[in-house]
């Protein structure tokens, strides 16, 4: 009479085999969906960047209105991902330092503090008038044009 099923051996094989897939997988999934977040907050900072243009060919300002009100940036684009509760977003847009002036604005996209993205290798993402493009808080070896791409 033969028997049926696998031996315990063979069960660790697998397992084992399961095991060095995980841990080859894992990393590179966790980096792929890190980086499809800093892609999102790029292009919410240049979609900001367009509302600072818009709002200067308006008040001929980036700092304020024609009435002397300085410029706020919508809420809708101040949280990356914009449909979360404030708390929850990946990333904070925000006017940088220095503040806007008549001819320069300096935007940031900064990770929220205990977020998902708050240790991430970039750091915070930087964005001028000029469409100068740039990171802060970044890890060694990680610079502007490679956080970008």
């Amino acid at each position: 009479m033969t028997q049926r099923g696998f031996t315990l051996i063979e069960i660790m094989v697998v397992v084992a085999i399961v095991l060095t897939l995980s841990a080859i997988a894992m990393p590179s999934y966790t980096e792929h969906v890190k980086r499809s977040k800093r892609a999102e907050a790029k292009a919410q900072l240049l979609e900001t960047a367009q509302f600072m243009q818009r709002f200067y060919s308006q008040n001929d300002s980036y700092a304020q209105t024609r009435a002397g009100v300085a410029v706020a940036i919508p809420d809708a684009l101040a949280r990356v991902p914009r449909t979360t509760a404030t708390g929850s977003e990946n990333y904070t847009i925000s006017l940088g330092v220095p503040a806007a002036t008549v001819a320069t604005f300096v935007i940031r996209a900064v990770p929220r503090t205990g977020g998902s993205m708050a240790s991430d290798k970039c750091g915070s993402f930087t964005l001028n008038q000029a469409g100068q493009r740039g990171v802060t808080g970044n890890a060694a070896g990680n610079t502007a044009d490679s956080c970008w791409k």
